[in-house]
């Protein structure tokens, strides 16, 4: 029962935001008590701010394997980003393309205001990891010799972290996953331009 109350308040948290979501909603959902969701979590805060917990560790647990494997490019990290974050857009956008929110963490930040000290510093703890996961996947483009030495690796981290962070922003602002995609794509496309290996020795090459 305490998965199932999960599921569903993970679902309305996407959907509607921290402030669009009851006890009575779930209970409804699920064919149980308020009082029995009282009894697993204590308050709404409770089961929010569990509910965040596990889907941060998730979302960690699957960057971490995508940012710290030696044995990927850059751009095949990115593309398994985009694959993940297209599996989660699709979920909330089954029935049409039109950006409907699909992260958790970003619909929270959109919250901040409303939300409990302990899930704003759950959420600044994810931020800190992200950008030390990226970091890591830039460092191993560098040492692979696949980016320039003198590549500025804290000023390409920013560029990519920032990505992740507003990616619910851009979908919904431009009304489809696309946009994000395209986002992506310019971005590494630039990286590759102007701190690329191939390229450089290209360049040299020619000079």
């Amino acid at each position: 029962m305490r998965e199932q109350i999960k599921r569903v308040a993970e679902e309305l948290l996407v959907k509607h935001g921290y402030r669009g979501v009851s006890f009575r909603q779930i209970s409804e959902i699920l064919n149980t008590t308020r009082a029995n969701l009282h009894y697993h979590f204590g308050s709404k805060d409770g089961l929010v701010e569990e509910v965040l917990e596990d889907y941060a560790n998730r979302t960690l647990d699957a960057y971490r394997d995508i940012w710290t494997d030696t044995r990927t490019s850059l751009r095949e990290k990115v593309e398994a980003v985009v694959r993940m974050s297209r599996e989660r857009y699709r979920h909330y956008n089954q029935k049409s393309d039109k950006g409907e929110p699909w992260s958790l963490m970003i619909r929270l930040r959109s919250d901040s205001d409303a939300i409990t000290p302990r899930m704003r510093t759950k959420l600044q703890e994810v931020t800190h990891e992200f950008e030390t996961l990226v970091r890591v996947g830039v460092r191993t483009a560098i040492q692979s010799g696949e980016l320039v030495e003198d590549a500025p690796q804290e000023l390409l981290v920013v560029q990519l972290v920032n990505i992740i962070h507003y990616a619910g922003s851009v979908t919904r602002d431009h009304g489809h996953f696309g946009r994000l995609a395209d986002l992506w794509e310019a971005t590494l496309s630039t990286i590759e331009r102007a701190y690329g290996r191939e390229t450089a020795v290209k360049t040299r090459a020619t000079a």
